[in-house]
């Protein structure tokens, strides 16, 4: 979630993101992608960045799979630059070890969201990498920050660290933020959504208990260290940062396909290619999830005093987690485990839900395997 979501219109937009492509040359266990040989066209992507300019929005991301992937990428980047401030590519930083293909990067003007777990090599660093992202490419992934950090200026730099067990007990989650820190650039410290193999309570995930020491951490090392203020809300999303692209922004599927967020497939609001914007925007069901003091079910909304900044957290994860799109966030450190159960952030009924009937939900199904599972108790 390196989205700045620095400035909006007179509407409240900010961000457009899109899928480019669902190829990755990574198998991460921790990745929510759905990963197949698609690629978006660029009638699709200059629609939604033609549309995009129309409506105002101030940001576009530029996503995947590995959007550096994409067979296209270039001409993608240079047909939007100029027309959104900023640009963030988001990649696992691979193809840009090679030096050419990083100056061509370089060149559309676009912010760096790259993803890095550790500055060392060795044997630990590359049996953490193997874990973490289904091979070895350790050697990729440092010379590729070398090539980014001689091109890019700190500002267009941002480095994601996805917060994992390994990461976290090796303590190279904490030298990769210090690295950061002190060059200037972005940290994107970010909670680990749900995916196909990474679920809440596995081998890799760390409990509310411990995130909440992590961030207690980063916020240590950035008063202690460098002379900041640290983080005045400790929410999992992302260290120093909350995310609102429900009511703020919009995400587009490979196909055109308009959803609530890159973490939140579930709900559909129409395909970019046969609707306008307009009409996407307003749809009756995007109407409802943009307002999250009526949306958000539970102890967010009517407990937690961080609500107004916060809103209900990482919405995508909390449907994992729950199987309800209105479910407070149940993995939040601060909501009160002792006192409260999963069961407890889902309404009691659908009735009058804008979802009632749907066949995404099944609040009761997922409840039930969490409490199976024994997690998060």
């Amino acid at each position: 979630m390196p989205f700045r979501e620095l400035s909006s219109n007179d509407q409240g937009f900010v961000g457009i993101g899109a899928d480019i492509t669902e190829k990755c040359n990574r198998r991460c266990p921790t990745c929510f992608a759905n990963h197949t040989q698609r690629d978006m066209n660029f009638t699709t992507f200059k629609k939604i960045v033609d549309e995009g300019v129309r409506a105002r929005f101030t940001e576009l991301y530029i996503l995947g799979g590995e959007p550096a992937l994409h067979p296209q990428v270039i001409d993608f980047l240079n047909y939007a630059q100029g027309k959104f401030n900023p640009i963030i590519f988001v990649t696992n930083m691979d193809k840009l070890s090679n030096w050419d293909f990083c100056q061509q990067i370089y060149r559309t003007g676009v912010v760096i969201a790259g993803q890095r777990h550790s500055l060392r090599n060795g044997r630990k660093a590359r049996n953490m990498e193997r874990l973490l992202i289904g091979g070895d490419y350790l050697e990729a992934s440092h010379q590729a920050w070398e090539n980014v950090t001689k091109l890019f200026s700190p500002e267009r730099i941002c480095v994601q660290c996805c917060i994992t067990k390994p990461v976290v007990e090796s303590g190279s989650i904490f030298e990769v933020f210090r690295w950061v820190r002190k060059n200037g650039y972005e940290p994107v410290m970010e909670f680990t959504k749900e995916g196909s193999e990474f679920k809440r309570g596995c081998s890799l995930d760390i409990t509310p208990e411990e995130m909440l020491r992590v961030l207690q951490k980063f916020r240590r090392i950035d008063k202690e260290e460098f002379g900041l203020e640290g983080a005045t809300i400790l929410s999992p999303q992302a260290y120093g940062k909350t995310c609102h692209m429900l009511e703020t922004s919009i995400h587009f599927l490979v196909d055109g396909t308009a959803i609530p967020c890159v973490g939140h497939h579930d709900l559909r609001y129409g395909n970019i290619i046969d609707s306008s914007l307009e009409s996407i925007l307003n749809h009756p069901l995007r109407q409802s999830i943009s307002n999250p003091h009526e949306w958000i079910y539970g102890y967010c909304r009517d407990e937690c005093q961080y609500f107004n900044e916060c809103t209900g957290g990482c919405r995508g994860s909390s449907f994992d987690m729950s199987g309800c799109p209105r479910a407070s966030f149940y993995y939040c450190p601060h909501i009160p485990r002792e006192r409260l159960t999963i069961s407890d952030m889902i309404p009691p009924t659908c009735r009058e839900c804008p979802l009632e009937k749907s066949n995404i939900c099944d609040p009761g199904k997922q409840t039930n395997n969490i409490k199976k599972k024994g997690e998060l108790k």
